[in-house]
C-alpha cells in the first residue's frame, strides 16, 4: 500500500435498466442552522400571535360587574371574595372568567365548510404522502435486494 487515499466513487449501475444506488442530498450546517432558526422564528411569531392578538381581543371595555351581580353559587362568591383578598386575581379577570365560561348558545360555533375543507385538504396530503413514501420504499427495496422479478410464484422460494 502506497498510502495514496482515493475518492469512493459510487459503483455504476450494471446491466440495462439499472438504477444508481441513491445518494441522499448533503446539507452544509450553515443550511441546518438556517433552517433551525426559520422554524424558531415560526414558533415564536406563532406563539405570540395568539397570545397577544387574542389577548387584545378579549380585554373588557368599561368597569367590571361587582363580585354580587356575577351569576355565582354562594361558595363560589365566597372562594372568588377569598382570591380578591390575598391578591391572587382581581375584580375584572374573575368578571372576564365567569362571563366567558357562561352557557351560550352560539359558544362553540363550527363552520361546516371549513370542517370540510379541512379533511378534505388532509385527506389529500395524507394521500400524497402515502402516494410519494410507497414509491420512495419501492426504491430502496430494488436498491438494496433488486429488481423484482415478475416470474415468481407468489409464496415460492427458489
Amino acid at each position: 500500500m502506497t498510502g495514496d487515499a482515493t475518492p469512493s466513487t459510487p459503483s455504476t449501475p450494471a446491466g440495462p435498466g439499472a438504477r444508481a444506488p441513491y445518494q441522499p442530498p448533503q446539507q452544509s450546517v450553515r443550511g441546518q442552522l438556517l433552517d433551525a432558526a426559520v422554524v424558531l422564528v415560526l414558533i415564536f411569531v406563532t406563539l405570540f400571535a395568539t397570545t397577544y392578538l387574542t389577548e387584545a381581543a378579549e380585554t373588557p371595555s368599561g368597569d367590571p360587574r361587582p363580585l354580587a351581580e356575577l351569576p355565582l353559587t354562594p361558595g363560589e362568591r365566597v372562594q372568588y371574595q377569598k382570591m380578591i383578598d390575598s391578591g391572587t386575581a382581581d375584580l375584572a379577570t374573575i368578571a372576564a372568567s365567569v362571563e366567558a365560561n357562561q352557557p351560550s348558545a352560539d359558544k362553540y360555533d363550527i363552520d361546516v365548510l371549513a370542517l370540510l375543507g379541512t379533511a378534505a385538504l388532509l385527506a389529500v396530503y395524507l394521500g400524497f404522502v402515502y402516494r410519494v413514501s410507497s414509491r420512495e420504499y419501492r426504491e430502496v427495496i430494488e436498491e438494496k435486494f433488486g429488481p423484482r422479478e415478475l416470474d415468481r410464484e407468489p409464496g415460492r422460494t427458489p
